[in-house]
């Protein structure tokens, strides 16, 4: 009997610190409502894998894809409540239009984190924080190598075309406005002309082709676009014309996409101002911090930079 006294203690120990170790576990694993605006371009995707893929080293994710739709983004965060997720993580499409299932969401006791884009509630306890890039200083950014690229030239005037995003958006308002605050300080600096892309190529491309029919296209000294499918999409048409981009058009786009950057190594675009779509870990860690009762700021802006031909021999691989 004292043997297998002996023989079963241990035996217990493993099975209790087993069992300890599952609730741990299980304790650890949260259910995350991650609901996307989109797939409209490979920024845009490269932002949900890297969402996605730290998530769900942890937790279980259920992911909706908006397509483009605030009424589907909707519906799938209701579908999120409905299902008593932990944490609700979602990229909304617009500024407005969110305060109704926010409220619903809070009545639930479902906290949320709004990613990227920002919006616009008049509760700021609606949500717990916002994480994502600083538009503005992008469009600073963009700004900036515009001023210092011109600052020798003798020219009296610099005629800006610009191409920006979806109206009534973070991304496109605040991009204008960075840039409008920087090149202000050189007087001979105008945006003559402002199109919508709506941060798509096809629809980049159809501006500009417009464009090229109504104005004329070679008084334009540099094109700003706040986005690099939109500047894809501007490049297309802009083979149609005698204009030699990155020589006669200077052009400063936002992203940095793979292919973009093969554009600045060819000297085709002059200045790519990174918008960081590598939101994952930044997500995750204020996931963790919140369910730790730790205090989160209620802005987290994630690090970005400028390429240009300074450094091209330091730009990263950008896997998207």
């Amino acid at each position: 009997m004292k043997k297998l006294v002996l023989f079963l203690f241990p035996l217990l120990f493993l099975l209790s610190a087993c069992t300890a170790a599952d609730d741990v576990e299980e304790e650890k694993s949260l259910v995350i409502g991650f609901s996307q605006s989109g797939t409209e371009s490979k920024w845009r995707k490269r932002h949900t894998d890297s969402i996605k893929t730290e998530l769900e080293k942890e937790n279980q994710v259920l992911y909706r894809n908006g397509y483009m739709s605030q009424e589907r983004q909707i519906q799938d965060i209701r579908t999120f409540i409905a299902y008593k997720v932990d944490l609700i993580v979602f990229t909304p499409l617009q500024e407005d239009g969110w305060e109704l299932i926010l409220k619903e969401a809070k009545q639930a006791e479902i906290p949320v984190i709004v990613v990227d884009r920002h919006i616009t509630v008049s509760d700021q306890s609606l949500y717990i924080t916002h994480i994502g890039p600083s538009f503005k200083a992008e469009g600073n950014r963009g700004g900036l190598y515009v001023t210092n690229y011109f600052s020798d030239s003798p020219k009296e005037e610099i005629n800006i075309l610009e191409l920006a995003g979806l109206t009534e958006t973070s991304p496109t308002t605040l991009r204008t406005e960075g840039f409008q605050e920087t090149i202000s300080r050189d007087p001979r600096m105008k945006v003559v002309d402002t199109l919508s892309g709506d941060y798509v190529r096809m629809k980049g491309k159809e501006q500009m082709e417009a464009y090229i029919k109504t104005k004329d296209i070679s008084k334009i000294d540099v094109l700003y676009s706040h986005n690099d499918e939109m500047t894809h999409g501007a490049l297309e048409a802009l083979e149609e014309t005698d204009i030699i981009p990155g020589k006669d058009l200077v052009i400063v786009t936002i992203d940095a996409q793979e292919d973009m950057i093969k554009k600045l190594r060819a000297g085709i675009v002059n200045c790519v101002v990174e918008c960081n779509p590598n939101a994952g870990w930044f997500v995750a860690n204020a996931i963790n911090r919140y369910f730790d009762g730790k205090e989160l700021s209620h802005e987290i802006y994630m690090p970005e930079t400028v390429f240009s031909e300074t450094n091209l021999d330091t730009i990263p691989t950008r896997n998207y």
